[in-house]
């Protein structure tokens, strides 16, 4: 049988963490419910690393367009398989009681016009405790309903934001610690972070560490933004620099370094200097 499929949508994941390459954090798994409904319709969901298409086959049951398909009013389910178990590091949502809600995703109701979440980003009001669909053995991390009418747009994206924390830089080695007026500055050679104060570390020994004045974004893209400088205290402007670039966070490293001096309502990230 000649078969010519075109796309009915297309599905992109973006994740705003990853600036230099693309984000590969999530795929769809079919059900067995839905998989029967798409060889019922002769739908075909191809998916790629970072999202996924579905096509329809314009020559099933006689030619047809993508008017007729939508005529159907066909409702697919799909699980949302999270791939990246450093997820929650990177990603700015807050979401307590995890293990017991997931995703809701889909183009229904008032969401935000080609994305399948409410808002611009997805966040923690996309949060529902849900019954596990059919064919799924536990809870998923997210599902996916596609309502396949009128309203179907021709493109759509699920997008998370990047978590913004406070960047704390350590200064471990002699070198750095014994620094007499260690500053953080900005291209522009503002500082940028607090005075240095000292805090305890699990071996017992202070070191001075350097928190930044406001969270800043978390991103896989090296910045050159920052610099560690010892500032000359009789002339304010001037500066000698000792490390430049500084280090941006590894949101894979999680360590219990001076958690004397933070607070819970705000999210920290540690950069160890030697």
């Amino acid at each position: 049988m000649i078969q010519r499929y075109e796309i009915l949508t297309t599905i992109r994941y973006r994740h705003d963490f990853f600036q230099s390459s693309p984000w590969q954090g999530i795929s769809l798994r079919v059900p067995v419910a839905a998989g029967k409904q798409l060889l019922d319709a002769d739908l075909v969901l191809k998916q790629q690393q970072t999202g996924c298409t579905l096509l329809y086959n314009t020559l099933g049951a006689g030619k047809r367009d993508r008017a007729d398909i939508l005529q159907d009013n066909i409702t697919l389910t799909f699980e949302v398989v999270l791939n990246d178990p450093l997820f929650y590091n990177y990603t700015g949502i807050r979401a307590e009681h995890i293990s017991s809600r997931c995703f809701v995703f889909g183009n229904a109701g008032r969401n935000t016009s080609g994305m399948l979440h409410r808002q611009a980003y997805a966040d923690v009001a996309d949060l529902q405790a849900v019954d596990t669909p059919p064919g799924v053995a536990a809870k998923p991390f997210g599902v996916l309903s596609l309502e396949l009418n009128a309203s179907l747009q021709e493109n759509y994206e699920i997008r998370f934001p990047a978590q913004s924390t406070y960047w704390c830089y350590f200064l471990m080695s002699g070198q750095l610690s014994s620094l007499a007026h260690p500053v953080i500055l900005d291209t522009n050679g503002v500082p940028c972070f607090s005075a240095p104060v000292l805090t305890t570390m699990p071996d017992m020994q202070q070191v001075p560490v350097l928190i930044s004045n406001q969270p800043i974004p978390l991103s896989d893209r090296t910045t050159n933004f920052l610099k560690l400088a010892d500032q000359y205290p009789d002339e304010k402007d001037k500066h000698k620099v000792i490390i430049s670039p500084l280090p941006t966070p590894d949101p894979g490293r999680i360590s219990a370094a001076g958690r004397a001096w933070h607070t819970i309502d705000k999210t920290y990230s540690e950069i160890f200097l030697y």
